[in-house]
């Protein structure tokens, strides 16, 4: 080998091992946490649209790296450091992500969402994601920390580790990443005994799981009134004429209330030997007063609360105390209507004058009284209005852990009508000439409709069509109507405890039902069972007879978003601006059981339409 040959293959050896020198003190980046935090509300509070104006999801990325020595690689639609914490927003599906340095000292990290139980990413949904550098040199990294973990039931315990609060998550898990050591915890919830142990974290290896059963200390008890009255217990309203649960062995303060009754009120101790029994509970006492009623011209059929009582002039006694509505009605006359508050011992006076009555538009039919349901044909496509009776009740709840159903609050509306079902899209079609939604079908509902169109475009239509006034229902007005109004049975859903009979969800509205609970909620395989809207009145109705208030499609009111510290007590309304995201409620066809409960709550932008939100249409009296 002659020497020009030698020297050139001593440069390619040294350039090699420069290169591998190079690639030594290039080290891997780790990621040390990736998952999905439901409790987090940033994809929703502050989101962002893909190409095909879709909502992404967010991932918010703990990086112990400079913010200019990063870059990154995927199907990223904005990235940005916010105080040290980048937030990346990435399309629904996407399922990877590279971690790039600039200045090449550390290789680059390609995170597949796979190997951390993320099949993709899912719209309006929050991510954590942490990565960390690896420690300086080539020494073993010495493990002093580890994962400790608890499972509790119930989910509603308080956890207490080395006197301080974890968060207990709503399937009853609590997770922190700490030091190797000795940790005291004590677990505590309403009507069970206490626990309390101390636990050792020390394997570099394997997170350390504590798993903690609270035993009871409560019996199951039935209270009943022969009333339809509510049953108050220790200033917590239960339910409506009977109410079976569980109670600790203590003292409570009962109370049975009802309009225009004096509330009973009991002392009642729960013992062991309770267990199963039913308590019978002293109904509330009526309280009465009187009505004089005349009219001009005379004879016009009486109706209180929606109850026929004859014609006038007529006096009325033994009037439950409190507030009423009066109807007066009489063939070719406008009807009249007053609400008139009746105290004890008085005798009130009305004299009312009817007004001519206008004509009716020829284009649609109305059948029943004003008090009762209304039928219309508009087209040849009937629909059917529910009549629901005005009163008072205690909107949203302060046991979710959702921080936009608090706090429960008192809530007066007057009475109204709503839809017996969600519109249709023969009904949609009857009024606009056209179809947007995705799936279709005459009996399917509607979807694929903004609130924007609604508003500007299908309602102006209907009332011109109609000549009546209808509008999309305010949001305590639809959640009255999903309650049961007057007839309310307290139940979580709006028609049952048990969702399967009267919504169409995520787990039953494709070609088979799916199994698990809301933790196994995975869209695309919803998307591969071939879920979609179902026909309206394919399940039970509620208390009132509507149906589909829990499931099948999102439903748009007509309030603009607002917290409910700000909600006045007697007719809310929040009109907002033409810019205000608008409140959706409901749940839909895709939705978690969870988020089909009658007190969730949910917004989106006034001009956003999807293939699961719809509406149905609120008509007042």
């Amino acid at each position: 080998m002659d020497l020009h040959m030698t020297r050139l293959l001593r440069n390619i050896i040294l350039a090699v091992l420069l290169a591998c020198v190079g690639v030594l003190h290039a080290q891997q980046l780790k990621v040390i946490e990736f998952r999905a935090d439901l409790s987090m509300t940033d994809a929703v509070q502050f989101p962002e649209k893909d190409l095909n104006g879709d909502q992404c999801g967010l991932i918010k990325l703990g990086l112990t790296l400079a913010k200019s020595d990063v870059e990154f690689e995927g199907d990223i639609v904005l990235s940005e450091n916010k105080s040290g914490e980048w937030w990346i927003y990435m399309p629904q599906g996407s399922n990877w992500l590279t971690i790039k340095s600039k200045s090449s000292s550390y290789l680059p990290l390609r995170c597949d969402f796979s190997d951390y139980g993320i099949e993709g990413i899912v719209s309006n949904v929050t991510y954590v994601m942490n990565v960390e550098k690896p420690s300086v040199g080539l020494e073993p990294e010495v493990v002093t920390e580890q994962y400790l973990t608890f499972q509790i039931f119930p989910a509603n315990a308080v956890l207490e580790v080395n006197g301080k609060l974890w968060k207990v998550e709503p399937d009853g898990s609590s997770t922190n990443f700490v030091s190797f050591g000795d940790y005291h915890y004590r677990v505590q919830a309403p009507n069970y005994h206490s626990e309390e142990d101390t636990v050792t974290v020390d394997d570099p290896a394997d997170a350390k799981k504590v798993t903690i059963n609270l035993k009871p200390d409560f019996v199951s008890v039935t209270l009943q009134v022969d009333a339809d009255a509510e049953i108050w217990v220790n200033n917590e309203r239960k339910g409506i004429g009977m109410w079976t649960g569980q109670l600790g062995k203590t003292t409570y303060k009962v109370e049975c209330k009802q309009v225009g009754h004096e509330t009973s009120v009991t002392t009642q101790e729960i013992t062991e030997a309770m267990n199963g029994k039913t308590i019978l509970l002293p109904a509330p006492k009526p309280v009465f007063g009187s009505l004089n009623i005349e009219s001009t011209p005379n004879y016009a059929k009486i109706y209180i609360d929606g109850k026929a009582m004859g014609e006038t002039p007529k006096s009325i006694s033994q009037l439950l105390i409190g507030q009423h509505e009066l109807k007066l009605i009489k063939d070719g006359y406008e009807e009249y209507k007053e609400n008139v508050t009746i105290t004890k011992g008085e005798r009130k006076q009305v004299k009312a004058t009817l007004s001519k009555q206008k004509e009716t538009p020829q284009s649609i039919a109305t059948t029943n009284s004003s008090s009762e349901n209304q039928t219309f044909t508009l087209n040849g496509v009937s629909f059917t209005m529910k009549y629901v009776e005005g009163g008072s009740f205690q909107m949203g709840d302060n046991l979710s852990d959702s921080r936009w159903e608090q706090p429960a609050h008192k809530v007066t509306v007057s009475s109204f009508y709503i839809g017996e079902t969600e519109v249709t899209q023969a009904l949609w079609k009857a009024v606009t000439g056209s179809n947007p939604s995705v799936f279709k079908g005459d009996n399917l509902p509607v979807e694929n409709v903004s609130y924007n169109d609604i508003v500007n475009e299908f309602l102006p239509q209907l009332n011109k069509l109609t000549g009546k006034n209808f509008r999309l229902p305010r949001e305590a007005e639809w959640e009255y109507a999903a309650r049961g109004g007057k007839r309310s049975r307290g139940y979580q859903y709006s028609g049952s405890n048990f969702i399967d009979i009267i919504a169409w969800y995520w787990k039953n509205s494709g070609d088979n039902d799916l199994d698990g609970d809301d933790e196994d909620w995975n869209w695309n395989r919803i998307v591969d069972n071939g879920s979609g809207t179902k026909n309206v009145k394919g399940k039970l109705p509620n208390e009132l007879g509507i149906y589909d208030m829990s499931g099948n499609v999102w439903e748009w009111c007509s309030d603009a978003w607002y917290e409910y510290n700000k909600n006045p007590e007697n007719n809310p309304r929040h009109d907002g601006n033409s810019e205000s995201r608008r409140v959706l409620r409901g749940g839909s066809w895709c939705s978690r059981k969870g988020d089909c409960r009658i007190t969730f709550r949910s917004g989106r932008k006034p001009d956003d339409c999807y293939d699961k939100r719809g509406f149905r249409l609120c008509l007042p009296q």
